[in-house]
């Protein structure tokens, strides 16, 4: 009789430490921490922009609506055959502002080559064709 209420004991504290050698937690990480570099590269994303190939004219300004407060002002002037200046202006505007922020570049290199350009908190990459006059 004695016997039987050991085993039985034993069963019941053996299958109450079952469930819980199955579960670990070292391994885990919280939904928190597992979202946030999602986040941090859907950040990235939107503020690097590849605005492919461009046609640009000498001196005339190419407006380009990056998101809904952001736009880029592009005004190409060529320098000599092969190189481009190109001025890059990035205007950011507040819902219902009517200026905002504004950031200028100007970066000089080869038509038809890409640039890669910083205007304020934006990482811009084209590529300017330009236009025959």
């Amino acid at each position: 009789m004695w016997l039987t209420k050991l085993f039985m004991a034993l069963t019941v504290v053996l299958s109450a430490l079952l469930p819980s050698s199955c579960t670990s937690t070292k391994g885990k990480v919280p939904a928190a921490k597992q979202l946030a570099p999602v986040a941090a590269e859907a950040a990235a994303a939107s503020k690097n922009k590849n605005l492919g190939e461009l046609l640009l004219t000498n001196y005339y300004e190419t407006r380009v609506q990056l998101c809904t407060d952001k736009s880029c002002l592009i005004t190409p002037k060529i320098v000599d055959r092969s190189k481009v200046q190109l001025t890059v202006m990035l205007e950011s505007k507040n819902p219902g502002e009517k200026s905002g922020e504004l950031s200028v570049v100007q970066v000089v290199g080869k038509a038809g080559k890409p640039f890669e350009v910083a205007v304020g908190d934006m990482n811009l990459t084209l590529t300017p064709k330009l236009a025959a006059q």
